[in-house]
């Protein structure tokens, strides 16, 4: 079984057209990566262009992506020649069939490969800074599986089943039926009754024409229905056999009989958790260690955000709440809800303004007098009057809303990993203390102070979402008192200085 060949089965071609059409579509950036661990589009990265628009001079980065996710799921490895240029190391990426490419591991630990030219027979040698490479699920960590040859049993089967459904239908349940008689009859009378029949009742016109028939004669229906034959049965098993190697729905291959539609959109969304995501991860990782030499400064990210985006309802209610509709605090601007759904950026200010009704706009003057502030560990004992003005400071407000949208959304998209969540909230204020530094003037021992115990409430909470809640009330106000506190122990030292 060859992968050419294999290709030739229905279920194979449409598993990997869906895979490699998915992945050639989906949005692909390089980011560069920011103190405060965010990340923001560098799009002046030259691998940038390569990857989102023209990775060579005959392909566009979806034609390049087609055919190298192909040769990765058929055959085990995609690989693309790196071509230096004016761009500097990476100046294209050339699309190499994989079966014109062998690879060898050196003793060194490092790879080299030996490519053949299509046109005069040579092989050439390549080195690994030369190669692309995408392997599959590997073995020995060097060489990708190639799932024509695991899947051959259950390629060749289903090639088998469509060749007798061929052979059936062409011959066997064509056959209309048997006549009978009693006595022998000649040639020339047999010749003469099957002509007089089908003048008689052949066609369309004669459909439904009763049958009259002398001397003893009779008709015996002889045909068989595919259903008796099993072999529709057979081939949507063996199209489901095959979809298991790629993992691959059944709907998206024509098979939905027994699906309704609540249970075609969570299997789209399983998809893309399953089958797209791990691939995706494979291909930024690859990116990070063919392509990208500042891997400190820069990294390759998907956006699966339209895939795993769930229905109009849904959507409209997520983003309703993030605005502020039905007395929840907002944690997301107008602009920022366009840009998630694709849209352009309105001019006006006060779409990058969070909605009225935002707690992390209240200022007290709106809320009754409440308890000290949770976060005891922001706030030194300070007499009451150090804390007099409560209008909300604009650093702290640009803080809280920065921590408060970036854990709500994380809590959104990982609601239901609760260990996963706890790992980035561990990653998140790790690389925090720089920006509360920056923002609210506070020295280091005192911003990691803040953020370790920020991080420690929540990942020993059981309620995050109380947490969440309660933070997104309160944290801009008690983060203004801390300031306020800051400023009025940094006058008094000096004061003693003087």
């Amino acid at each position: 079984m060859t992968a050419d060949l294999a290709l030739k089965a229905s279920a194979v071609f449409a598993c990997i057209k869906v895979l490699a059409e998915t992945m050639g579509s989906l949005p692909l950036q390089v980011y560069r990566k920011l103190p405060d661990g965010s990340l923001e589009p560098a799009n002046d990265h030259p691998v940038g262009d390569l990857i989102r628009y023209q990775p060579n001079k005959i392909q566009t980065a979806v034609e390049f992506w087609e055919t190298t996710i192909l040769h990765a799921a058929l055959r085990g490895t995609g690989y693309a020649e790196i071509v230096s240029g004016p761009r500097g190391a990476v100046d294209q990426l050339r699309s190499l069939h994989a079966d014109r490419v062998v690879q060898e591991l050196l003793p060194d630990g490092t790879l080299r490969f030996r490519v053949t030219d299509p046109f005069t027979g040579r092989t050439r040698v390549l080195l690994q800074e030369e190669v692309f490479r995408i392997p599959g699920l590997s073995s020995d960590g060097v060489n990708g599986l190639r799932a024509v040859d695991l899947a051959a049993d259950a390629i060749g089967l289903g090639m088998s089943a469509d060749e007798y459904a061929s052979r059936v239908f062409s011959n066997s349940l064509n056959i209309g039926g048997f006549l009978s008689a009693q006595k022998r009859m000649s040639v020339q009378a047999q010749r003469r009754l099957i002509s007089k029949l089908m003048e008689l009742y052949a066609g369309g016109n004669n459909s439904g024409r009763p049958m009259l028939l002398q001397d003893g004669i009779k008709f015996e229906k002889a045909s068989m229905d595919a259903s008796e034959a099993q072999l529709l049965e057979a081939r949507k098993w063996q199209i489901a056999e095959v979809a298991r190697f790629w993992r691959i729905p059944l709907h998206m291959l024509g098979i939905d009989d027994q699906t309704n539609r609540s249970t075609v959109e969570e299997q789209s969304i399983n998809f893309v958790k399953y089958t797209i995501r791990p691939w995706a991860r494979r291909i930024e990782q690859a990116i990070r260690r063919d392509l990208i030499t500042a891997t400190n400064l820069y990294e390759a990210k998907f956006n699966l955000d339209a895939l795993e985006r769930g229905n109009l309802t849904a959507r409209a209610e997520y983003f309703s709440k993030a605005l502020g509709a039905g007395g929840a605090p907002a944690w997301l601007t107008q602009n920022e809800v366009r840009l998630i759904e694709g849209w352009n950026r309105r001019p006006e200010p006060w779409a990058d303004v969070l909605p009225q009704g935002s707690m992390a706009q209240r200022s007290d003057n709106t809320q009754p007098p409440s308890d000290p502030p949770a976060n005891s560990a922001l706030v030194e004992p300070e007499p009451p009057k150090a804390i007099e003005d409560q209008r909300i400071d604009g650093g702290a407000l640009r803080v809280a809303q920065k921590e408060n949208k970036a854990v709500r959304k994380a809590l959104m998209r990982l609601a239901a990993k609760p260990d996963e969540f706890r790992e980035w909230v561990a990653a998140f204020y790790g690389g925090h203390v720089s920006f509360v530094m920056e923002t609210l003037g506070f020295d280091r021992t005192k911003a990691r102070r803040y953020c370790a115990f920020q991080r420690d409430e929540l990942i020993a909470a059981n309620d995050i979402e109380a947490v969440v809640d309660r933070r997104e009330q309160e944290l801009a106000k008690v983060l203004s008192a801390a300031v306020k506190v800051q400023g009025v122990a940094d006058g008094r030292n000096a004061a003693v200085q003087a």
